[in-house]
């Protein structure tokens, strides 16, 4: 009677461990419970963030793929961007994960990887990469010799320094070094790039960073103002007539054209002192502090945050910044401006238009026209958008459409407008039958500019120039 107790024994043995019991089957149940209801939550609080206003607005300065492991609130609700795009933050969801979207036509709110989930992201796809380096490069020298990679021209991986002298302690790794080797990684096995690398940082300027140098570490966002400022630059320098003239009939244009929908300030302390490394770093404000500025540092923060809070409305900003000439004054700041360049394309004609300002301004003829020439010499890159049409219509006309395109990306149907002064506007904008009245100072502007910018297209009317009278030249 032994043997079959024993033999039953062994049986219930086996069947105990080849299948799963009662208790383990319950907590998997439970798991996945859970899981529904916490992503039942996200969704509930993702759809309520919709008609939340913009918290703060980010500029990236990283790319973003989602994968299946970054372990997501609500599966396939990520967002992906691309360096230098601008991203509205509605709320904080956890440690991990913000909630905002992508400021672009269609896009709807969504969740955003946090700075803090970006760098452990970063962290786990640069160890990756460096298993799969030494993996590769130990499989290289185990395979073939060096004198078969002389024939067939194929060249392996760096291998590692002897010893392991150098090590990562001392500089960090070049993003730029990392995709190189797992590119060529890819060749050598014949297999396609995985979605492991989910966080891509662009190439600096495309300028190898010295080996030895250690690298600045770049934060994956910049805050920026919810609402990029509109800053117009150009045909030449700020202060002389051309160009004032030419920029204030374009801002009375954006004043009339979005009436409730703009904000248009002057700012007259040098925002391009602005720099984030100056700003966070106290150490050189004594150094600005002592240089001949005509703007002190305190005047700067202020005028920043004065920005920074008229962009909180959601309303276009334009500004008549005294001391922009240039897009590389601003490119070091955290405005994320949009550059407007008015384009003269014909050096003459913005000769015969200064010309016909007077003496006064020909005496500076020089200087205004090096000034054109060194915004000519920018690559298109960086402008937002360039007005370089022969009729001051169709240059409105063309900011007017991205302007507008604008609005459309930074205001979803999905939201609300964050105040009754836009709603206000937006309800009487439809029963306006004219436009707004238009001063006599603006009507005079206007009519010169008109006049003037008959020589865009490079007509010779320089003996019209001469018939007109001194006083109607100077009615401004």
């Amino acid at each position: 009677m032994e043997v079959p107790s024993r033999t039953l024994v062994v049986g219930s043995a086996e069947s105990y461990t080849s299948r799963p019991s009662d208790s383990d089957v319950s907590l998997e149940e439970d798991r996945e419970a859970l899981r529904k209801e916490a992503e039942r939550q996200a969704l509930a609080q993702l759809e309520k963030a919709k008609t939340k206003p913009v918290a703060f607005a980010v500029r990236t300065n990283v790319g973003y793929n989602p994968s299946p492991g970054d372990e997501v609130p609500v599966h396939g609700v990520a967002i992906t961007f691309e360096p230098k795009d601008f991203l509205h933050i509605k709320e904080k969801y956890n440690n991990d994960w913000w909630i905002g979207r992508l400021v672009k036509e269609g896009c709807e709110v969504g969740f955003i990887p946090s700075p803090v989930k970006l760098d452990s992201l970063r962290l786990l796809q640069e160890q990756k990469l460096r298993q799969n380096r030494l993996s590769s490069s130990k499989s290289g020298d185990n395979s073939s010799s060096s004198l078969g990679d002389v024939v067939t021209g194929t060249r392996r991986p760096t291998p590692p320094a002897s010893g392991n002298e150098m090590t990562n302690l001392a500089f960090e790794l070049d993003p730029l070094e990392l995709e190189d080797e797992e590119a060529e990684l890819g060749e050598h096995s014949g297999s396609a790039k995985t979605s492991v690398s989910s966080v891509t940082t662009p190439p600096p300027h495309g300028k190898r960073i010295p080996f030895f140098k250690k690298t600045e570490h770049v934060p994956p966002y910049d805050v920026v103002p919810s609402m990029r400022p509109i800053i117009l630059v150009g045909p030449s320098l700020k202060g002389y007539e051309v160009t004032d003239m030419m920029q204030k009939a374009l801002f009375d244009f954006l004043k009339h054209r979005f009436d409730g929908r703009i904000s248009i300030t002057r700012v007259t302390a040098d925002i391009s002192l602005a720099k984030r490394s100056v700003l966070n770093n106290p150490s050189k404000h004594i150094i600005i502090e002592r240089s001949n500025t005509r703007s002190s540092l305190a005047e700067v923060q202020s005028e920043i945050e004065r920005i920074f809070e008229l962009a909180r409305t959601l309303q276009l900003v334009a500004l008549d910044a005294d001391t922009i000439n240039h897009p590389a004054q601003l490119s070091k700041t955290s405005l994320a401006p949009i550059i407007v360049y008015i384009k003269i394309t014909s050096p003459k004609v913005l000769q015969r238009l200064i010309k016909s300002r007077g003496k006064s301004q020909s005496k500076h003829l020089n200087v205004q026209i090096a000034a054109s020439e060194k915004l000519a010499q920018c690559p298109p890159e960086m402008f937002d958008i360039i007005l370089d049409e022969n009729q001051l219509e169709d240059a409105c006309e063309h900011l007017a459409e991205y302007l507008e395109a604008y609005w459309k990306a930074t205001h979803p149907p999905s939201s609300t407008p964050p105040n009754p002064l836009l709603n206000r506007t937006m309800a009487t904008a439809a029963l306006a039958a004219s436009p707004a009245p238009v001063s006599n100072l603006q009507v005079q502007v206007l009519t010169s500019l008109r006049r003037n910018l008959s020589f865009w297209g490079g007509l010779e009317a320089s003996q019209k120039v001469r018939e007109v009278p001194q006083q109607q030249e100077h009615t401004m």
